[in-house]
């Protein structure tokens, strides 16, 4: 019976993730930048390809320093994460809100920036990245989103 205990903890040591024993959103976050649009009014996402790996903290900052509101919407992403919080800025700088639970989509206005903080649990490669504003995905705000 000791012999099977202990093969047992072996087996279930060697299936959990290294990170298994902590808390994954208290590490030092990976920072990673996406500009929405583009001072000049192009409707871009810059970068457009984004990567992320399961069991890490990102900190996504989403910066408009377009004349427009735009969207970030990837339903695969929203999918595929455990969210920590978002949090909003004003163009001072001055956090404006913070926001807990499962994120869909945020909204960042003109001279705002928006930070969405989160852990990937899932892999997956999706192509839905879009700003859902009318006409701003068919001007080129799109691109994709690779968790692995």
């Amino acid at each position: 019976m000791k012999r099977l205990t202990i093969l047992f903890a072996l087996c279930l040591t060697m299936a959990l993730p290294a990170h298994a024993g902590g808390d994954l959103t208290r590490q030092t976050p990976n920072v990673v930048e996406v500009n929405l649009g583009s001072e000049t009014g192009e409707m871009v996402f810059q970068p457009s390809k984004l990567e992320f790996e399961t069991g890490k903290l990102y900190r996504l900052v989403l910066i408009n320093n377009s004349p427009h509101p735009h969207y970030f919407s990837s339903v695969g992403l929203a999918r595929s994460v455990f969210t920590r919080k978002a949090q909003t800025y004003a163009p001072n700088g001055d956090r404006t809100a913070e926001i807990k639970g499962q994120i869909q989509e945020i909204e960042v206005f003109p001279g705002h920036r928006a930070e969405w903080w989160f852990v990937p649990v899932q892999t997956g490669e999706f192509n839905d990245l879009v700003c859902s504003v009318s006409g701003h995905e068919e001007a080129g705000m799109a691109g994709s989103v690779n968790i692995y």
